[in-house]
């Protein structure tokens, strides 16, 4: 791993222009760099690639409260919104007439469309001084996951197992891994990108949601923040008690989402995400708000473990909803 020169303890906000908008606004990305009083590595933090993710962004405010900055070895970067105009409109992408309106699938890029831009500059202010990255990801409105991801398909087998190794340091008990360049998200994802391109190993931690009960939404981002400690202390930039979480296998995932619009009814609702469901078990339905009539079943394809649950919500075709992993015995 690197080490960092660490003459600057401190937090510092880090301001970073990307382009300037149609109505003469900024558009910038922010980075709080956090350097601690010991040399050490430098793991990246990044949230919001996609606008309506939320729960992430609130989690790294008392994230960075939770960093001893006189214990701490080496520099936590921590990038809370890393789309502020899809973040600005609520959306999961930015709205406009480029080819690549979703940020996580425009590293590379070379255009001038705004996802290219930003990306561009994530990659150089973030990504590249980087040891390790953790890419957040949340549940939009209305629904919720629980799984750490790492691909098994970087061309370098060191990349890949020092991935892994950050995915099993993260703590919690299910880990998806598997081809995540040569298949979804793609080599234009960041994680994609920052390890085959940049050589930066990274795993994707898809934990929680918005529009559930505040109990619960804490929770979520309890385990978001203990996981990055727990990632610090695997990478030697704090001291903290090693983890004892049985870890299982995910492997495939069957998306189950209303293919028309109305109110999506929970049957299975959060307390059984990540949850054994049964081929055929129903898990929601899908209802019309105008007539009161059940217009779709949500049944399990396969199966498996829930790894997505929505709560009661109006949803348009395609809008999410569950998601059924199905099992494997080994991390691939």
């Amino acid at each position: 791993m690197a080490t960092k020169d660490n003459s600057v303890v401190g937090r510092r906000l880090r301001h970073f222009p990307v382009t300037t908008d149609l109505d003469n606004s900024e558009i910038s990305v922010i980075v709080n760099e956090l350097t601690g009083q010991h040399a050490g590595p430098t793991l990246a933090i990044v949230s919001g690639l996609h606008g309506s993710e939320w729960l992430a962004p609130i989690a790294n405010t008392d994230l960075i409260q939770h960093i001893d900055l006189e214990a701490l070895h080496g520099t936590l970067l921590v990038v809370p919104v890393a789309n502020p105009i899809a973040f600005a409109s609520g959306t999961r992408n930015i709205r406009d007439e480029s080819d690549s309106p979703d940020l996580n699938r425009s590293f590379g890029g070379k255009q001038t469309w705004l996802a290219d831009q930003i990306a561009r500059v994530i990659s150089q202010e973030v990504l590249e001084g980087a040891d390790a990255v953790i890419d957040f990801h949340t549940g939009p409105w209305g629904a919720a996951m629980d799984v750490v991801a790492c691909p098994s398909d970087y061309s370098n087998a060191d990349l890949n197992e020092r991935s892994l190794g950050l995915a099993k340091a993260f703590g919690r008990p299910f880990i998806r891994r598997g081809p995540m360049v040569s298949d979804f998200p793609g080599p234009k994802s960041m994680i994609g990108y920052a390890g085959e391109v940049l050589g930066v190993p990274g795993i994707v931690a898809e934990v929680g949601g918005v529009g559930f009960d505040l109990e619960v939404e804490t929770a979520w981002k309890r385990i978001l923040i203990d996981g990055v400690l727990n990632v610090m202390a695997h990478l030697g930039m704090l001291e903290r008690p090693a983890g004892n979480a049985s870890i299982a296998y995910v492997g495939a995932a069957h998306r189950v989402n209303p293919s028309q619009g109305g109110m999506v009814e929970a049957l299975l609702g959060a307390d059984r995400l990540m949850s054994n469901v049964a081929e055929g078990e129903l898990l929601g339905r899908v209802w019309s708000p105008y007539t009161f009539d059940v217009i779709e079943e949500l049944r399990a394809p396969v199966a498996g473990i829930l790894g997505m649950v929505p709560t009661n919500h109006p949803a348009r075709p395609g809008d999410w909803a569950y998601l059924v992993f199905e099992r494997t015995q080994s991390p691939g």
